[in-house]
């Protein structure tokens, strides 16, 4: 070969290997691309489906349900949906779906199934049928989902003495389907109950007690209150102001404060604070199975706008509970728990922030959770603080990895009602949205440990060294979630002697879009609209925490509340799919008790968001 054919060869050569990455990147993006709006079009197509199977449900006609079905639906083995009788206590009866006389069917048979379980139900108060998961596309002409089935309503009793007796249930029922398209729309060609269950009772466990004017009532008295509890939730005003308008982020108008049961004068008996936007109110338990208010009486500002949580413990040791406000828009504040100068068996509450050490950030604190724990084992309790971010400034950077809080604190008691700020020291750099965080000693070493709970992905489990600092241990461990998680509750849900840990997040009906054709073309769009570079960090950490594995992480980032069970070594299993403790919601706060007496932890999870014009979207 020449020298002219070899210098030829020598400069396009690398030309030509360009050009070969240039084509292939271009296959792979718009292989992306194609294969992203394929799930798109697909989940909407199933979730048309789900919406006229649903409406024939609720309208009891099954020849309406049967019209989005094939006419060449087949099943190898299918049967009539019946209920097997599980448990029964306090009046709440648990059944379990069986298939009874397994055939082959066809969708004469479907139509039969369906009628069959219609004449069981009395009246329908609301139901949902949701796409679960895109589980395999298996041309563009078929597919094959897990959808879930949600029926609430009333039914004739069980054990009703007469046959008009009736008793509320609810159900829910996971189904894989085989979806096929034909010349009149997408239709089911197939059907397989994974499972299903049935929870009934008379709904006379608990007694919503508004309209009571005590515990004792057998009635409502149409009193405008809950036996003396007339508290009534405001937004934050300065939200609305020019200072504090939460223009990048407006929805946080809509999420203030939560509630504490506590004994805060120590007399026995459970007391109520319930944060708030505007009034916090602070009712105190008149042992008569009624309450009064007495914030003022106590101390107690009248108006404290932006307290989102109350911590009642014992800062100093006197036997007696002392307060922590946490606020968003102002200052955190501290008061000391004192005798009543008046009464010697109450007690009040003196502010005592300006010699706390506690100070903002910047014009407010953020803050939306807080924990109290003994981490440095000398004595008192100390203080961690969980914070959102600034709503008039930032967004959250991403929809499932959110870093761009305003900074968590570990505030350590130095005695004398004084805090010293040692996140630094400690080791910890939670900058995540943390709306929950629970103290608890998962590895039983006498440290307690912390859990995270962050919004828009990454929590934490921060453990204990048992000098000062912490590691974040939650890849490790197992106990890694992407959620977006709200709160945290420690509890030994199984009995074994450790604890485990649950977490409340966000079941979307959109879980089904969090797969990886979704999650690689928001990388794509991010280097399309010049942000990868600041997007990177976020890729790099999900990189380190699951690889490459992009479907599985963005099925966890929507697939509901966790629970995760320690082996007592360590080590953490998420168990929230077979323990079904993941219901589609928007969850909130979350807490382990035994409600039953029976020596088993239950679990307790607030539910409830806003919604668009349709209820179904979550």
């Amino acid at each position: 070969m020449s020298k002219r054919k070899k210098r030829a060869v020598f400069y396009v050569s690398p030309l030509i290997i360009l050009l070969v990455v240039f084509i292939l990147v271009k296959m792979k993006v718009n292989n992306l691309e194609e294969n992203a709006q394929q799930l798109a079009q697909m989940g909407q197509a199933a979730q048309k489906v789900l919406g006229a199977y649903r409406e024939g449900i609720e309208k009891f006609d099954a020849a309406r349900v049967l019209t989005v079905f094939n006419n060449q639906f087949a099943s190898e083995r299918d049967g009539f949906w019946t209920e097997e009788l599980q448990s029964e206590r306090d009046g709440v009866r648990v059944y379990q779906w069986r298939l009874d006389q397994v055939k082959p069917f066809t969708k004469a048979d479907v139509g039969e199934q369906v009628s069959r379980y219609l004449r069981t139900i009395n009246t329908i108060e609301e139901s949902k049928f949701k796409l679960d998961s895109v589980e395999r596309i298996i041309s563009p002409e078929a597919f094959v989902i897990r959808s879930f089935l949600w029926i609430r309503g009333t039914r004739q009793s069980a054990n009703g003495a007469t046959p008009s007796a009736t008793e509320a249930f609810e159900t829910q029922v996971l189904f894989r389907m085989w979806l096929r398209a034909t010349v009149d729309g997408w239709k089911i060609a197939k059907q397989e109950l994974i499972h299903g269950t049935t929870v009934t009772g008379d709904r006379k466990a608990f007694t919503d007690l508004w309209g009571y004017r005590n515990f004792k009532a057998s009635a409502s008295e149409g009193a405008n209150s809950s036996a003396g509890i007339d508290f009534v939730s405001h937004k934050n005003p300065l939200f609305f102001t020019p200072a504090w308008n939460p223009s990048a982020f407006e929805i946080i108008k809509y999420g203030p404060a939560g509630v504490s049961a506590v004994d805060y004068d120590s007399d026995g008996w459970y007391d109520v604070f319930f944060a708030d936007g505007e009034r916090p109110r602070l009712y105190r338990n008149n042992h008569d199975g009624t309450f009064a208010d007495v914030t003022e009486e106590v101390g107690l500002p009248a108006q404290m706008p932006g307290i989102n949580v109350a911590i009642f413990a014992d800062f100093d040791n006197d036997g007696f509970k002392d307060l922590f406000l946490g606020c968003f828009t102002d200052r955190s504040r501290l008061f000391k728990s004192v005798a009543d100068a008046q009464d010697a068996s109450r007690r009040k509450f003196v502010e005592v922030t300006d010699q706390s050490g506690i100070v903002p950030r910047g014009d407010g604190d953020f803050v939306v959770v807080a924990a109290a724990a003994d981490y440095d084992s000398d004595g008192d309790l100390d203080l961690y603080i969980g914070r959102y971010l600034d709503p008039r400034k930032h967004l959250p950077t991403t929809l499932f990895y959110t870093r761009n809080g305003e900074g968590n604190s570990l505030l350590r008691n130095d005695g004398q009602f004084h805090f010293t700020d040692v996140t630094r020291q400690a080791g910890i750099n939670e900058t995540g949205l943390t709306l929950g965080v629970a103290w608890g000693d998962y590895n039983s070493d006498g440290h307690p440990d912390l859990y995270v709970a962050n919004d828009f992905g990454r929590d934490a489990l921060l453990k204990n060294n048992g000098n000062g600092t912490f590691t974040d241990v939650s890849r490790e461990t197992g106990a890694f979630d992407p959620g977006y998680g709200m709160s945290a509750t420690w509890g030994d849900i199984d009995n074994d002697g450790d604890l485990d840990i649950y977490v409340s997040d966000v079941h979307s009906g959109q879980r089904w879009y969090g797969q990886a054709t979704t999650l690689y073309k928001y990388l794509l769009t991010s280097v399309r609209q010049g942000t990868i570079f600041e997007d990177l960090p976020v890729y790099e950490e999900i990189y380190e925490n699951v690889g490459t594995d992009w479907t599985s992480y963005g099925d966890m980032v929507v697939k509901g509340n966790a629970l995760y069970l320690n082996d007592g070594h360590g080590k953490f299993t998420d168990v929230s799919e077979t323990s079904r403790v993941n219901p589609f919601g928007w969850f909130w706060s979350s807490t382990m008790f035994d409600y039953d007496n029976d020596g088993r932890q239950d679990i307790y999870a607030v539910n409830g968001w806003i919604t668009s014009k349709s209820t179904q979207d979550f």
